[in-house]
């Protein structure tokens, strides 16, 4: 493989990666559930970590999944109503 091709796959992978992360933190911060959603995530990834599904990650590779998980985590509940607009109106 080309350096030019994998530096393109790399970039592809962070790209996703990054709006992969502003999706599903979008999503755990508007919740309704938001405590749940976090606890069921805790769990969820112990398991997938260290279960069946795991025997194949390495021990770099567990340590980057929990630290993504744990990244998202640090995301806070969103209050109740958000206008996005709200900034325009203040100029």
């Amino acid at each position: 493989m080309k350096r030019e091709q994998l530096q393109s796959e790399l970039d592809t992978l962070v790209a996703t990666q990054a709006g992969l992360m502003a999706i599903v933190g979008s999503l755990m911060a508007t919740h309704p559930q938001y405590e749940r959603f976090q606890l069921h995530l805790t769990g969820l990834l112990e398991i997938l970590l260290n279960g069946a599904a795991g025997i194949t990650f390495t021990e770099v590779q567990r340590q980057q999944a929990r630290e993504f998980v744990e990244t998202l985590q640090q995301l806070r509940k969103a209050p109740p109503k958000i206008d996005p607009l709200q900034s325009l109106l203040e100029l």
